[in-house]
């Protein structure tokens, strides 16, 4: 399986299409694979000169990218002093981490967000009272893939030297590291069709996809087949998993996107994908019927307002969003005022907009990582049903590069950093 790999800006010459031709222009330098709908995947590459930095710790020492305060990507530190990582439970297993992505939620965290919260649960974890002590330094990321190194004495399914692929609760300390401890629940075996770039790209969009649509869209119990699902912001991480799944599924599934990213979202399967930068999008919008799932992956926020009216009336249809202000409210007003203020959150924005006039209610979707969520994404691409898409791949020394690139936004797919030493 290859990846759908795009520069920046993507697809923006993608106008001369034959039974022969792909044409893609794209400025930085990387090795990808690009796609084109008719001729299918093509590899592609271009170089340019890096620097050598010597990341070669010493013995018992990794290289991290690390932050000591709060603030913007000038925080972020390369050290290769850090400790390696040990186990510590018995279900805990070591990885040698081969790449990572990086994540909204990664340069949001970067920023403080969920600092609150997030830092009780690793006091309650650690049975540590002193937060200074656990908080900094703090190694970001949230994906990964690699190689085993050890396992703890209650993991019989993964040995070391095995090819995984995982995920990093949000309390933990990241993979945007020479190593990583999670848990084996967390970590799974790498799907051999993918390379270790393919596989860092995909399972924290995947996870938090699933839990929107599973758990939130209550698609758990109810199913897919047959609904119709609209996702808005359809060619970003999470978005062109959402699209991929819900296919899948069984679903009908309309996209939106800019105008440059309208090929990528139609390549990924969406049955129609309209350009929000229109005048008339949501007269266009309209066109398309009405929804039992509008799933907000561009972080527009619950004030749905123009979306909620292309939920089905009387049907329990759902608008989940994926920008909660829970965590932010935390941060600004503590555990009991913040949640307080995150229910009234929740509830006003149902009432203004109507939802809950029409029998439909505006939701908030969040990462919830389990064995449910990592044995289906692992079914799904093992079976070619979700392919990873990838923008660009940057090297571990150039990890800050990444996180500006998004930042800038409007992204296309996945920004990947490869770890391993070339």
């Amino acid at each position: 399986m290859m990846a759908f790999v795009l520069g920046s800006p993507i697809l923006r010459n993608l106008t001369k299409l034959s039974s022969q031709t792909c044409v893609v222009c794209i400025k930085e330098s990387c090795t990808i694979r690009t796609y084109c709908p008719f001729t299918g995947f093509k590899p592609f590459s271009t170089s340019t000169p890096e620097q050598d930095i010597d990341m070669s710790p010493k013995e018992g020492k990794m290289c991290a990218w690390q932050i000591h305060s709060y603030g913007g990507v000038e925080e972020l530190q390369l050290s290769c002093s850090v400790r390696q990582p040990v186990l510590s439970k018995p279900d805990d297993v070591l990885v040698n981490v081969a790449a990572s992505s990086v994540n909204p939620i990664d340069t949001a965290m970067m920023n403080g967000y969920g600092s609150t919260f997030l830092n009780k649960l690793r006091q309650a974890v650690s049975c540590n009272p002193d937060e200074s002590s656990i908080e900094f330094p703090l190694t970001l990321g949230r994906d990964f893939s690699g190689h085993v190194v050890a396992v703890g004495h209650n993991v019989k399914n993964l040995c070391p030297g095995d090819e995984v692929w995982g995920v990093i609760h949000p309390a933990n300390q990241g993979c945007h590291a020479q190593q990583v401890v999670t848990s084996q629940s967390n970590i799974r075996s790498k799907p051999k069709s993918l390379s270790m770039e393919e596989a860092a790209s995909i399972m924290y969009a995947a996870v938090t996809a699933w839990s929107a649509l599973r758990i939130t869209g209550d698609l758990f119990v109810a199913g897919a087949r047959g609904k119709r699902i609209l996702v808005l912001g359809a060619a970003g991480g999470v978005g062109s998993v959402a699209v991929q799944m819900a296919k899948a599924w069984g679903a009908e599934v309309v996209g939106t996107c800019r105008t440059d990213a309208v090929p990528l979202v139609e390549s990924l399967g969406a049955h129609s994908v309209i350009d929000y930068a229109l005048p008339d999008m949501i007269d266009r919008l309209r066109t398309q019927g009405q929804f039992d799932i509008v799933l907000d992956a561009a972080g527009l926020g619950a004030d749905a307002g123009q979306y909620a009216a292309c939920l089905k009336e009387w049907s329990n249809a759902k608008y989940i969003t994926l920008r909660s202000p829970l965590l932010k409210n935390f941060d600004e007003h503590g555990l009991l005022l913040g949640a307080l203020k995150s229910a009234a959150d929740l509830v006003q924005p149902n009432i203004t907009s109507g939802a809950l006039s029409r029998g439909s209610s505006l939701r908030w979707g969040f990462f919830v990582p389990c064995d449910a969520a990592l044995d289906e994404i692992q079914l799904l691409v093992e079976a070619g049903k979700i392919v990873p898409c990838i923008q660009k791949v940057y090297p571990f020394k150039n990890l800050p590069q990444a996180y500006q690139h998004v930042l800038g936004g409007h992204l296309r797919g996945k920004v990947v950093v490869s770890v391993k030493e070339k």
